[in-house]
């Protein structure tokens, strides 16, 4: 780690450029401090490393994420060494900022946390987990395990889920099932538990609520709020509804609210109309408001504040590409997909994978690079492609807390929770 200032550890040393030059440990034997004449009664050939736990110390203040989480595993001595300087050091936290691209590690930070909480209040083990996460989103996906499905007979179609730490929100026109991800103790395994019921308003857009208040009479958050398809926009972020929410009024400004995406971390609220989007920016004047025109928006796929990314498709099932803040828009050629995917019909972005529903029932995953990737998928970047017997995909999200993670997949009358292994 690079930049660091102030270490606090048992002692100091006097050359901390010597130590920097110490890239790996994870080749070493490394065992506590022995007397003098122990080390000294050791055979020249001998190739273990004998260093004061003060010494340690100060190597592990500078070691990357990846070597951290393997000198920790070395020893029960090496981990309580790292744990030490864990203890009275924000290295995790410094490990992330270094070494994660901004957006991935909002992204992950946003599952770990996902309301609102002052950035120097949050506690160096979600800097761990998210820095953790981040390596096993990296490596390949081998399997994918059905542990929940979920059918719903008699409603009019799931128009929207939502993941909240283990938690599923199941929405419809004017009810939502609230699902939770339960470990059983005695197996380690996990199943789907359906814990209750409410109705929500038509013509209204549910919403993960990221500042939420705890409610005096029933000790309940409201986790979740609605937005009006077809009233001012709501801002999700503060829970008003002022003038610079209203959205730009312009003689082609038209259509009724088809999403709301917004991130606490960022403080960016974006409204997607049918043929219109805006995005607010709350550290800006408060009477700055962006937005760009689109015909096809009605067709959504997607809406990221965090990628900065809108996914459509028109009619033709060409895939469109809006970037949020540069007001560009990018067609996909004919080919994006192959014919036997028939189409997209789901999409969600997290860190550097996409995630794809299609039309015929296949669930598809990338790995993106560039934007190029984005905009002309390659089968070298493809994770997998699996056949599921639910009908078209309609819509996608991830799971991504504590040691689960799962992609919540949604036809119009099925939910399925397939754990990542």
């Amino acid at each position: 780690m690079n930049g660091s200032t102030g270490l606090i550890a048992w002692s100091d040393v006097d050359s901390m450029a010597t130590l920097k030059t110490l890239s790996s440990l994870s080749s070493l034997s490394i065992k506590p401090r022995f007397n003098f004449l122990q080390q000294a009664k050791q055979k020249e050939n001998n190739n273990e490393l004998y260093l004061p736990p003060e010494v340690m110390e100060k190597i592990v203040y500078y070691l990357d994420g990846r070597t951290l989480l393997k000198f920790k595993q070395l020893s029960r001595t090496c981990a309580e060494i790292a744990n030490n300087v864990l203890r009275f050091n924000k290295i995790w936290s410094q490990i992330c900022d270094e070494e994660l691209p901004k957006k991935y590690f909002i992204d992950l930070l946003s599952k770990q946390v996902p309301t609102s909480t002052p950035s120097n209040s949050i506690p160096e083990v979600h800097y761990e987990t998210v820095y953790k996460n981040w390596i096993q989103w990296q490596d390949p996906i081998n399997k994918l395990t059905k542990i929940g499905e979920h059918h719903f007979l008699g409603l009019d179609g799931v128009i929207k889920i939502i993941c909240h730490k283990l938690d599923v929100q199941v929405v419809f026109t004017n009810f939502m099932y609230l699902f939770t991800l339960t470990k059983n103790e005695r197996t380690g395994n996990y199943y789907v538990r359906n814990t209750n019921g409410q109705n929500c308003k038509y013509d209204t857009i549910v919403v993960l609520n990221r500042k939420p208040k705890i409610n005096r009479d029933t000790g309940e958050e409201n986790l979740y709020i609605a937005c009006r398809e077809a009233q001012s926009n709501y801002c999700p972020l503060h829970n008003t509804k002022k003038i610079v929410h209203d959205g730009n009024r312009r003689e082609y400004y038209t259509g009724k609210l088809v999403d709301v995406d917004m991130n606490i971390h960022t403080n960016i609220c974006c409204w997607v109309r049918e043929t219109w989007y805006e995005w607010h920016a709350h550290n800006e004047p408060k009477k700055t408001i962006n937005g760009h025109l689109c015909p096809h928006l009605s067709y959504l796929l997607n809406t990221s504040v965090i990628h900065g990314l809108i996914i459509s498709r028109n009619r033709t099932n060409s895939i469109l590409i809006h970037g949020i803040f540069e007001n560009t828009c990018i067609m996909s050629s004919d080919l994006w997909m192959k014919t036997k995917y028939e189409g997209a019909s789901a999409i969600y972005m997290y860190t550097n994978i996409l995630f794809i529903g299609t039309l015929n029932g296949y669930l598809l995953a990338y790995r993106l690079r560039c934007m190029d990737d984005l905009i002309n998928l390659k089968s070298k970047n493809m994770l997998f492609d699996i056949k599921l017997d639910i009908g078209q995909i309609t819509l996608l999200d991830i799971m991504d807390f504590e040691d689960v993670r799962a992609i919540i997949v949604a036809s119009t009358t099925s939910v399925l929770w397939l754990k990542i292994d």
